[in-house]
């Protein structure tokens, strides 16, 4: 811990260190936080049980000092008093099973914060592809990239004598090594010019770390014994860096230079558990992009199932909309139950992400009725209209809002910059602007003043 001395202030200020490396196996930890129970500070106290990787392949440490709710976020201190990891989660229906983040990952994402990269708002509010960061000086929200990854669907282990034989690893005398299974189509912003993986390369090295034929590697070279998963090379990177590989394809060597993306999801794969959501409310119609919370808690084995885009990829910004549900009111009589459908289009517009579709809302509707087509999963050529009287929409805007408790039509994450860089220009007053935002008729009546 390093003190920063002011001689003109008494108060001085601590400043935490970041550790290096990963603690030892049964290693002395400390957890400090506010958890659930009290309001002072809580300290416990355990050692390192374990050091392997999450589902997404991501580092993190198990300690079995006490992690409970209110614990996220704090700080985990070694015998040094520097800084081994935030504590994340813990293992519910296990006792003393707790999982930091280690430091190595939280100086990336912090470095990513300094240098001010940011995503896109298709990119938000999936873990792999983005972290939320709230400033004190700054007003909106930033969001940081988060995890990247090799692009891949998948890898299979090399046990099978007859499987590397095959590939051509006897050959050449190659012990080690994985199969790629499958690669996750191009994202929007690969060049023809990047290297990439592809299906049946064997993949045998990582930043010349060796990857063995079960799919590990080594902890660190002073810990040979203990292994992880080899995708932790990649998952402990930040987004954009470049990564070295030697791959054998087509039974021929090939070193190739590849850049770390994240994973672009169509269904995001996380979503922050303190996080607004995207939606947007329309005569109380319920618009929301599909998330794996939605996915989650509509899981299904029918056919009509959101499971089934769990794993699809963007190339683009799109987003799948969804009614997620429809708030009865006089003004939606007809569709009351109406829910988890995919929106195709609104009154001609086929928005491709929710900002779109706010954008079209509030700008381009034309006539006196407005025209929802959705489609049932499974079913493309099914379409189902919600027909609702403009007028009625706007008029019941209020009511509807205030019925449910709902504090605006849309959340600010759901208008695109444009769209706010043009209201803010044609109404000055900030506060006007802020009451503005929290209606459909508001924004529609500053934007009619161009």
């Amino acid at each position: 811990m390093t003190n920063n001395n002011n001689s003109n202030n008494n108060n001085a200020t601590k400043l935490l260190t970041l550790s290096t490396g990963l603690p030892k196996l049964d290693e002395n930890v400390t957890c400090v936080g506010f958890p659930q129970g009290g309001t002072q500070i809580s300290v416990t106290r355990g050692v390192v049980s374990r050091i392997d990787v999450d589902s997404q392949y991501v580092l993190r440490i198990q300690i079995d000092a006490a992690i409970n709710p209110g614990n996220s976020g704090g700080p985990v201190f070694d015998e040094k008093g520097q800084v081994v990891g935030i504590a994340s989660s813990h293992l519910r229906g296990a006792g003393n099973i707790g999982y930091i983040i280690p430091s190595k990952i939280v100086s990336n994402f912090l470095q990513m914060c300094q240098d001010n990269d940011e995503v896109k708002v298709e990119d938000r509010f999936s873990g792999l592809g983005a972290l939320v960061v709230q400033e004190e000086s700054i007003e909106e929200s930033k969001h940081v990239p988060g995890i990247p990854n090799l692009g891949i669907l998948g890898s299979q282990t090399l046990e099978s004598k007859a499987l590397r034989h095959n590939l051509g690893l006897d050959e050449l005398d190659i012990l080690g090594g994985v199969r790629i299974v499958g690669c996750l189509s191009n994202s929007s912003d690969s060049s023809d010019t990047d290297d990439r993986l592809e299906g049946d390369d064997v993949l045998l090295s990582i930043n010349g770390i060796p990857i063995g034929m079960d799919a590990t590697i080594q902890l660190s070279e002073t810990r040979p014994d203990e292994r992880i998963n080899f995708r932790s090379l990649v998952t402990c990177q930040r987004v954009g860096s470049k990564v070295t590989l030697d791959v054998l394809r087509r039974k021929e060597r090939k070193e190739l230079s590849v850049s770390l993306n994240m994973s672009r999801f169509l269904v995001p794969q996380y979503d922050d558990f303190d996080a607004i959501p995207l939606y947007l409310v329309v005569g109380g119609c319920v618009f929301t992009p599909l998330s794996l919370p939605l996915v989650s808690e509509k899981k299904s084995n029918k056919s009509t199932s959101f499971s089934r885009y769990y794993r699809d990829q963007r190339l683009g910004n799109e987003q799948m909309i969804v009614l997620s549900k429809v708030l009865n009111d006089e003004v939606n009589v007809g569709y009351h139950g109406w829910k988890n459908l995919v929106l195709k289009s609104v009154n001609g517009y086929e928005p491709k992400n929710i900002q779109e579709l706010v954008d079209v809302i509030v700008r381009k509707m034309e006539g006196e009725m407005m025209n929802f087509r959705c489609t049932v999963v499974g079913e493309q050529d099914a379409d189902y209209v919600i027909c609702m009287s403009e007028q009625e929409v706007i008029h019941s805007e209020n009511r509807v809002l205030q019925r449910h408790m709902i504090a605006s039509w849309c959340s600010m994450e759901a208008i695109s910059k444009e769209l706010r860089d043009e209201i803010e220009k044609n109404e000055p007053s900030e506060t006007k602007r802020r009451n503005a935002y929290h209606t459909m008729k508001g924004m529609r009546h500053v934007l009619e003043r161009a």
